[in-house]
């Protein structure tokens, strides 16, 4: 970490602070070691690590498509393999610095346009899952930016498909149902 950086987190903790995280997932590692460095520093970890677009866009633009329409649902379900072991690596650094916890949100900058099909929730879902599982349920929280556009907020503009905030809650308390009241 640069010097100056590392002095600022520091001080953090001599306030009672914690410090909010949003990075790309190939910076999760670095940042592990720094906040293990910090133990007096809550860390948050914003929009579940940010793996980024794991899918691919949610609609193909007429030319890409199979079919005549002018666009379609994207039908490629599987993950991108690069972008899932990268993120994979950090969010396990953070996972093992117990001062860490992660924001579930933006769920559409993961997977675009994840409300259009149930085969694009279940990738999400097992994606929020297999966090969760990681930091263990006491040490993630649900947020939201959500503002008058849900799609935007849910997605940083790169779909027009997503859930209000009450759906949003609803699926996520599905996705949730299978943990005990103890976690």
């Amino acid at each position: 970490a640069v010097p100056a950086f590392e002095a600022g987190y520091a001080a953090l903790g001599t306030h009672g602070l914690s410090f909010d995280l949003q990075c790309a997932p190939a910076q999760l590692v670095e940042a592990a070691k720094l906040a293990a460095r910090h133990p007096d520093v809550p860390l948050v970890i914003d929009h579940l690590g940010k793996p980024r677009i794991v899918l691919g866009p949610d609609m193909l633009e007429e030319g890409e498509a199979d079919s005549e329409e002018e666009k379609t649902i994207n039908p490629n379900l599987t993950p991108d393999a690069e972008e899932l072991e990268v993120w994979r690596a950090g969010m396990k650094a953070m996972a093992a610095v117990p001062h860490v916890c992660v924001k579930i949100g933006m769920l559409g900058y993961i997977v675009p346009g994840w409300v259009r099909t149930p085969e694009r929730e279940a990738v999400l879902r097992d994606l929020v899952l297999e966090t969760v599982r990681m930091f263990g349920p006491g040490r993630c929280m649900v947020e939201s930016n959500w503002w008058a556009s849900a799609a935007a907020s849910d997605s940083d503009f790169l779909s027009d498909a997503a859930p209000s905030a009450a759906e949003l809650i609803q699926k996520l308390s599905t996705w949730f149902a299978d943990f005990s009241d103890e976690e």
